[in-house]
């Protein structure tokens, strides 16, 4: 929390700094006249004193010549000048830039107030000495009271070095005073021995229903495993022939099948053999363009293939991406459908236990939480939108993790090849 405090009040105020830069006395310019020089004539038959003598004939006329004029600059000027820079570069331009400004503004002051009480002596003198802080903040009653104050709170490590440099200290270093700011020695390791209950089940008991839970009977018999019989008949190692759903059935609904994760892994190889890997080509370049256009950042994280499939259906490449994905037996809205649910399904797979519980908790959200109360409406919304987000990228089916359990690593090296990218679209979380 300090440190995220510390590193918001650095970049706080840029545009106070910049007005306060520009508060300068107009430069005043003349232009002086030089006094041209007559190039002395040199009579000679070398050809060498001949070549130098035109030499300083044309070096005294081009200085002649340079007689230039330097207006002079004021502060309108360059005022001018920034705000137009910031107007073609900044996205929505100065207003947004301002509004931005203060939302951060904002953003510090909820951290701070959120300090407890005993932190406000170490950050409190830093704040004070810092350039550009507005009155706001530091007519804060924590933060005016600690006004070139010393902490008196020290940790046992450091009493020694405050009691002999203490008054040297610049008040940036006055964190480190602090005895939250250090270790605290690490518990005693305790082992937490849990009991297991065995459960006998003979042919007479039938099984607990809160023990063993079958979720999709149907599922389990069609994934069942093979027999003994099939490996000594050499059935298992007969390449089977998988279905594909049909393209005009594929929908964002609609169950992966085997037969859809390696008609959509095949397909790679062909997108690669048509439009190249060349990023700065015409394709790439313009579906670049379109990513910054479009701004649809989250779209692209939920369903990046989807977005992709829209842009490509507005450039000229239109029509041959069509054909290439045909070769797998897709549309390219049907291509996009089937790899955004391989990805989510991947996605799902390797999951950590972390983001498995964080998940479970957002699930039972049915709006922000009251910790979210400390935020503005602005970032809450968007803390919020976020959530939603992350629930939606981390959302499969069993049908379509069954599917593409046996696909693990290659699609790991499909996607891992290009970088967490594919055609200018992100891929995220799937290795």
């Amino acid at each position: 929390m300090l440190k995220t405090v510390f590193f918001a009040l650095l970049l706080a105020f840029p545009a106070a700094a910049q007005e306060e830069r520009l508060n300068w006395q107009p430069l005043e310019v003349t232009a002086v006249e030089e006094d041209e020089e007559q190039a002395p004539s040199v009579e000679s038959d070398g050809r060498f004193k001949s070549l130098m003598s035109e030499l300083r004939e044309s070096v005294a006329m081009t200085a002649g010549k340079k007689k230039r004029e330097v207006k002079a600059v004021n502060q309108q000027t360059v005022y001018s000048a920034i705000v137009e820079m910031i107007e073609t570069s900044y996205p929505g331009g100065l207003s947004a830039m301002l509004e931005a400004n203060e939302r951060l503004e904002d953003d510090i002051y909820r951290l701070i107030k959120m300090l407890p009480d005993y932190a406000f002596q170490y950050v409190g003198p830093f704040i004070n000495e810092m350039p550009y802080v507005s009155d706001r903040i530091l007519n804060i009653p924590q933060i005016k009271a600690t006004k070139g104050k010393f902490p008196t709170r020290i940790a046992p490590q450091m009493r020694e070095y405050a009691k002999k440099y203490g008054k040297y200290m610049s008040t940036y270093l006055y964190i480190y005073l602090m005895p939250e700011a250090w270790d605290t020695p690490a518990p005693e390791q305790t082992t937490m021995q849990g009991t297991m209950t065995t459960v006998d089940i003979g042919a007479d008991v039938a099984p607990d229903a809160a023990v063993f839970r079958v979720y999709n009977p149907s599922l389990l018999k069609k994934n069942r495993m093979l027999s003994p019989d099939s490996y000594q008949t050499g059935a298992v190692f007969k390449q089977p022939k998988r279905p594909q759903t049909p393209a005009d059935r594929v929908t964002r609904a609609s169950p992966l099948t085997e037969g859809d994760v390696e008609a959509a892994l095949a397909s790679f190889a062909d997108i690669e053999k048509t439009f190249g890997t060349n990023r700065f080509d015409e394709f790439h370049t313009a579906l670049r363009d379109m990513s910054l256009s479009d701004n649809n950042i989250r779209g692209e994280m939920l369903n990046p293939m989807a977005s992709l499939a829209d842009k490509i259906n507005r450039l000229p490449q239109k029509e041959l991406f069509e054909k290439t994905v045909a070769k797998s037996g897709f549309t390219t809205q049907s291509w996009a459908y089937t790899v955004d649910k391989i990805i989510k399904a991947r996605r799902v797979e390797k999951m950590s236990t972390a983001v498995a519980l964080n998940l479970a908790t957002w699930r039972r959200l049915k709006k922000p939480p009251k910790s979210f109360d400390v935020l503005s409406p602005y970032n809450r919304q968007i803390a919020w939108e976020n959530i939603q987000l992350f629930l939606g990228m981390y959302t499969s089916s069993r049908e379509n993790l069954l599917a593409i359990k046996n696909y693990g690593d290659n699609i790991r090296k499909v996607f891992m090849t290009r970088d967490m990218m594919f055609i200018e679209t992100p891929v995220y979380g799937i290795y």
